[in-house]
């Protein structure tokens, strides 16, 4: 992939400098974008909000189902064939928005959910993103071919951690090429990045061609997801991407602080349970993103106790 850094990088300055906007009544972009109808967080001035979403990507609106949200996610290596009959069967109840598998059950998950809404990821280099880009590439086609809709892939992470940015960049366009058109999320495990690299990755997913940038794979010891990292990830894609929220997003309240931060996906093990809290909805979701911590207060998924694989280091932390 031919890429000039210098430009890239001054065309995200320029965009940066664009969410400093200043309205006439004193507000900048960022202050202003939470209550425009379409939603997240954006890098872009309010005369561009008003833009529809693109593919495979829905803003929040002033209503919304939390469903609508959620990829439900089985990634352990112990899953059974009988527990991901009983995930599509959850997600198809309660029709979120994909169930999220490792490859050996994407074909299962298709015949299970033909004639659903209900989309089927699989993930890709996973969970270290330290396969060869070739190889990525062919485990991407072979998804494709069982029936996948979606493809999580993980990024060249020693790549990134190394600064060597055209092996980043070529990785995820060896993934898009072979994805025939099906939507790909680039997992960058922010939690081991420092903000800089945060911005150059999701720079460059966007540049590739990907669809999403996510933060995390649930299973790196330096932990999962955060309202933090999915606003800068949201400042620098704009609307022009997806940004999913996965790793440690077990209830409603950390939930809503991701979507409030600009997460249009949640990758997570505790969907029934939000579902079942929240409703089938529509909710007023402006409501809830104002005060996640109130909706805590009585959220029935808070009380859930954590999976007990998430104490430790380097396991499954969805």
């Amino acid at each position: 992939m031919s890429l000039d850094l210098t430009a890239l990088a001054q065309r995200i300055a320029g965009e940066l400098a664009r969410a400093d906007y200043v309205a006439p009544n004193g507000q900048t972009a960022m202050a202003v974008a939470p209550r425009v109808a379409t939603g997240p967080v954006s890098s872009l001035s309010p005369a561009r909000m008003t833009v529809g979403a693109p593919p495979g990507v829905e803003f929040v609106r002033s209503n919304a189902r939390i469903a609508d949200f959620i990829d439900h996610t089985l990634l352990k290596a112990e899953a059974t064939a009988r527990e991901v009959d009983q995930l599509c069967a959850e997600a198809a109840e309660h029709k979120f928005a994909a169930v999220c598998v490792n490859p050996v059950w994407v074909k299962v998950c298709a015949d299970r959910l033909r004639g659903s809404d209900v989309k089927v990821a699989t993930v890709i280099g996973f969970p270290l993103g330290a396969t060869r880009s070739d190889v990525k590439a062919f485990e991407a086609q072979r998804a494709v071919d069982d029936g996948a809709d979606e493809l999580d892939m993980v990024a060249a992470i020693g790549h990134i951690k190394g600064g060597d940015w055209h092996y980043v960049a070529d990785d995820i366009g060896a993934v898009v090429r072979a994805s025939q058109g099906r939507l790909v999320k680039v997992i960058i495990e922010s939690a081991v990045l420092a903000p800089v690299e945060i911005i150059k990755t999701s720079a460059l997913a966007r540049e590739a061609g990907a669809n999403y940038v996510k933060t995390s794979t649930g299973f790196h010891a330096a932990g999962g997801a955060s309202a933090e990292a999915v606003a800068l990830m949201r400042l620098i894609v704009g609307d022009a991407m997806g940004v999913k929220a996965s790793g440690g997003v077990r209830d409603c309240s950390a939930a809503l602080k991701m979507i409030a931060a600009g997460a249009t996906r949640i990758g997570t093990s505790g969907g029934v349970a939000m579902a079942k809290c929240l409703g089938p909805g529509p909710l007023p979701l402006g409501e809830l993103l104002a005060s996640p911590l109130a909706h805590g207060e009585k959220c029935i998924s808070c009380s859930l106790p954590a999976p007990a694989a998430a104490a430790v280091p380097g396991s499954q932390v969805y």
